[in-house]
């Protein structure tokens, strides 16, 4: 698999630049052949913005004038009877423009034009009546299938008014064009009627979608290929199925209004509650990569785009589905795990786009003597269907080039899944702050000093905001890597993984003992590994627990050659890591003056923290908890006993009070919470008692608290 990744990167690094030598930038699109027309290409613009768009801003080579392309697309010269160019375009000004803030702020006409893209859609859903014979293509009822859903997610209540909006359009909007007609051939002109046409168009895709894909499994299981069978079909039933039974997923309704519950409503009444047949879309997956044809990596051609076309002496190539396409949409909509089984498909796959790649020069000047011809270059690819063969042309290279990105992808997440479970890591399900919220704070310098600041508001300034929308280009003042250091006893693994929740990142623990399990004298090997296995993880928060016997600091008295060589292999791993920039790590540690000077040098780690005890705040919070247990204790006597104790920690804070770790400071809480309970006062002399005989079992005493005073100071932000 890390050779298929391998191999991905090297092809993916410059396929989004292909796209821009097919731009116009004065028609605001991507054309075939660039620089011989004056018309906006609907097709390869298409593609070409879906392509840019598998890719962040900062990875795109030229940022798209995003307003510019929608208002060219929709002034574009598209035909009403052309539900293929109708549902794409309107597919990719959604992806564009998901709010539709950018449409909104057009012109009336061209909101008008918009709204009226909607309605074709619309009127292009599968209809019962019609059966097995729908109207359109598979691909097609796949693409309106796409727009309905899409516009099923931005649709939502104004909160003022109650109206039901599209993104920000409100409905009225579709007043005028919203006539559809459904299997009774009634037309309605009401935008709720709209809305509700547009979840029946959702249903109905599901119904159809499943009815067809059960149709061709049957087929094939009964080796029906000699015109039953289609493979197209197959793919394209299973595509709109899964994305409309998705969609359905916690949604009712009536006639009359779209509820929450489990499922639509059928035309009796009755609800139809909807529910993905996991084992009928795996038996699909696995008939589609059969279908592979093992020696060209690609599908047979099937039923074609349009279900009717006329060769006229033309290439007619373009009429039918390509295969690269077929498989980026799967790999667009299934979960990762899913291709697991499938690795050597995809492996064909790319073996076809490795060998397929073609270059071609438009000229502008060829020399009559040499033959040699200046110009522009095209790179790309071109449709297995197009005969004769073209040369790249730009929808194909689009198709390609979002294929690769999405199959990177999936191959990068399966890696980082297998590297996860190896280490046994946590997986997370998304951004969670409750962790961090409840995480107690603690002072980073000297309290009482300007310079103090607390280890959360640093965290969140350094690691958490920054890295909440993209870990390869994270905003200013972003720190992969962090050194954290103090005493035992002072969360310093409950820090990092409420960092991992609030980010939603999963968490990966490496330790001494995964250092050694391949025995003490591969070390430097199994650091090696380990370090190339975690540079395949993304977007993840990994912690070094307590690793200075693999970082000593190489000058010291006694350390034997081992342990300089150890170290150094440690420094080229730590600066590896950090230069690949897919996670953020973390080095805990209780010794900091034991690790070389190289290990904690600016560069490789970003910044380092002293995390102390909980600082007099969270202390006051520990009371707040464990008063929070007791219901006997009046509010207001709550009030006057957390003002007594703060101003008691205040006076023997840097004697005793800052030096209790978090369970000794809950300890002390809950015996003060104790006496508050039982209605005894609080008094200094009944603190100090419970202060003494904590500070005879404190951790921090003698040595440990002369260490702590002195790390104090070492942070470097």
């Amino acid at each position: 698999m890390s050779k298929l990744d391998q191999r991905l990167s090297i092809l993916e690094q410059e396929a989004p630049e292909f796209l821009f030598d097919y731009y116009e930038p004065s028609l605001y699109s991507f054309s075939i052949a660039p620089g011989r027309t004056d018309t906006l290409s609907v097709t390869s613009t298409a593609y070409a913005v879906r392509a840019l768009l598998e890719y962040p801003v900062e990875e795109r080579p030229v940022i798209l004038p995003t307003r510019n392309i929608i208002q060219a697309l929709i002034d574009s010269d598209w035909r009403e009877n052309d539900l293929y160019d109708v549902s794409l375009l309107t597919l990719v000004i959604l992806r564009l423009d998901p709010d539709l803030s950018i449409v909104a702020s057009l012109e009336d006409t061209t909101i008008q034009k918009f709204v009226r893209l909607l309605t074709l859609v619309l009127s292009g859903r599968p209809q019962r009546r019609r059966g097995e014979q729908q109207q359109f293509s598979a691909y097609i009822s796949y693409l309106c299938c796409s727009v309905y859903v899409t516009l099923q997610s931005v649709t939502k209540r104004n909160p003022e008014t109650g109206q039901l909006q599209l993104g920000v359009l409100n409905s009225d909007v579709l007043d005028d064009n919203s006539n559809v007609d459904d299997d009774n051939n009634n037309n309605t002109t009401t935008s709720s009627s709209f809305w509700m046409n547009l979840t029946v168009a959702v249903s109905r895709s599901a119904e159809t979608s499943f009815n067809e894909l059960c149709r061709q499994l049957a087929y094939r299981a009964a080796g029906d290929y000699s015109g039953s069978f289609d493979i197209i079909k197959l793919v394209y039933s299973l595509l709109s199925y899964v994305k409309s039974t998705e969609s359905l997923r916690g949604t009712a309704g009536t006639t009359e209004r779209v509820l929450p519950g489990q499922g639509i409503s059928t035309d009796d009444g009755k609800e139809e509650v909807i529910k993905m047949n996991t084992r009928l879309v795996k038996t699909a997956l696995k008939a589609f990569f059969d279908e592979q044809d093992r020696t060209t990596g690609l599908w047979d051609r099937g039923q074609p785009i349009y279900k009717s076309f006329r060769r006229q002496g033309r290439n007619v190539g373009n009429a039918y589905v390509f295969g690269i396409d077929a498989l980026g949409s799967l790999l667009e909509l299934l979960p990762p795990e899913d291709f697991r089984p499938y690795l050597s498909n995809l492996d064909h796959a790319l073996e076809w786009l490795e060998s397929n790649q073609d270059v071609q020069i438009i000229a502008d000047y060829c020399d009559p003597e040499t033959g040699q011809c200046f110009g522009k270059s095209l790179r790309g690819w071109s449709s297995p269907f197009l005969s004769p063969p073209t040369g790249p042309i730009a929808w194909a290279t689009a198709q390609s080039v979002t294929c690769l990105a999405r199959m990177r992808r999936i191959v990068r997440q399966l890696l980082h899944n297998d590297v996860l479970e190896e280490f046994r890591g946590k997986k997370t399900d998304g951004p969670d702050s409750k962790a961090w919220n409840r995480l107690l704070d603690s002072d980073v310098g000297t309290p009482g000093s300007s310079s103090c600041r607390t280890i959360k508001s640093i965290l969140e300034e350094r690691v958490i905001l920054p890295f909440s929308e993209s870990v390869t280009a994270p905003s200013v003042g972003a720190a992969y890597s962090t050194i954290l250091f103090g005493s035992p006893g002072t969360a310093k693994t409950t820090i990092t993984e409420a960092v991992a929740e609030s980010l939603g990142w999963d968490f990966v623990v490496i330790d001494t003992s995964v250092f050694l399990e391949d025995g003490l004298s591969n070390i430097a090997s199994r650091i090696r590994y380990v370090f190339t296995r975690l540079m395949a993880l993304r977007y993840c928060v990994i912690l070094f627990d307590e690793i200075e016997e693999f970082c000593l600091d190489r000058e010291a008295p006694g350390i034997t050659m081992q342990s300089r060589m150890l170290t150094t292999a440690m420094l080229t791993a730590i600066n590896d890591l950090r230069r690949t920039k897919q996670s953020v790590f973390f080095l805990a540690t209780n010794r900091l003056r034991a690790f070389d000077s190289a290990i904690i040098r600016p560069g490789r780690f970003d910044i380092q923290l002293f995390v102390g005890t909980p600082n007099l705040e969270a202390r006051v919070t520990l009371l707040d908890q464990a008063f929070s247990t007791i219901t006997t204790i009046p509010d207001e006597t709550k009030e006057e006993a957390k003002i007594t104790y703060k101003k008691f920690l205040e006076s023997h804070w840097t004697k005793d009070a800052m030096f209790m770790n978090y369970l000794e400071g809950k300890q002390f809480a809950t015996s003060v919470a104790n006496i508050v309970s039982k209605g005894r006062s609080l008094d200094d002399d009944e603190l100090n008692r419970i202060l003494s005989q904590q500070a005879a079992v404190m951790t921090a005493r003698g040595q440990v608290r002369e260490e702590y005073i002195a790390q104090m100071d070492l942070s470097r932000l």
